[in-house]
């Protein structure tokens, strides 16, 4: 494998193989922060995105992923925290926060989306009992499991019907007497699944690295104005 090559879930086709790279770019902004209004030079925060195009050798069709990084978003150890993003052909989950489970058997559904309607209805129910489970919840009746997380807040009323919608399409497609589940309802049960996951893994723990970085910043300025202070003591 070079640099140029990677092994990547191709989800036109659903296989999982090693791509080419056949183009890229890259793009850096950098911006320069002044203290108070004034032409005082203090530091530069800068913004990366990098954009990869990938052919599968399988379908011959092509993947474009996105990576992007902020110079002010760094993890607990100082290193960059790194967002990947699929752009084509289907916008997947932020895998970020997401547990290793929870994210493969997502991912399961957005390899048979454009395939079978009712396996990948039974894959997002199967997706939202992983994540029901990892939250805590036991049992093998999803109805209760979804109750239960909305009782406790970690799903808000808006999405515990989002997720029952999904629960009720992962019932019908169960049975083989159902009537046709359609493909075009199949980008908006996905985006569903989406967000309910990014509610529930992403957001509570980007949440605490912004507050984790407003204290930092709050304890880095109350250590310099008592360096002034003592300054000041001393002249």
């Amino acid at each position: 494998m070079t640099a140029k090559e990677k092994v990547i879930t191709c989800h036109h086709c659903g296989n999982k193989t090693l791509m080419k790279e056949v183009a890229n770019h890259k793009n850096v902004e950098n911006e320069e922060l002044f203290q108070g209004g004034k032409y005082v030079h203090t530091y530069v925060i800068t913004t990366i995105k990098e954009w990869h195009l990938y052919l599968c050798p399988v379908c011959i069709n092509v993947t474009l992923e996105c990576k992007s990084s902020f110079s002010e978003e760094i993890d607990y150890d100082g290193s960059p925290i790194i967002h990947k993003e699929l752009l084509y052909p289907y916008k997947t989950i932020e895998e970020n926060f997401i547990p290793e489970k929870v994210a493969r058997a997502y991912e399961a559904a957005l390899k048979i989306r454009l395939i079978d309607g009712h396996i990948c209805a039974i894959a997002i129910r199967r997706t939202l009992e992983m994540m029901c489970k990892d939250k805590g919840e036991e049992g093998k009746n999803l109805y209760l499991m979804l109750k239960s997380l909305s009782e406790k807040g970690i799903l808000p009323p808006i999405l515990n019907d989002m997720a029952s919608v999904l629960r009720e399409f992962g019932n019908a497609a169960a049975h083989a007497d159902e009537e046709e589940i359609s493909l075009d309802l199949i980008p908006s049960l996905l985006e569903f699944t989406q967000i309910i996951l990014d509610y529930v893994y992403n957001l509570p723990k980007r949440i605490d690295l912004i507050q984790d970085k407003l204290g930092k910043k709050r304890e880095e300025k109350r250590h310099q104005q008592n360096n002034e202070v003592l300054d000041h003591i001393v002249d």
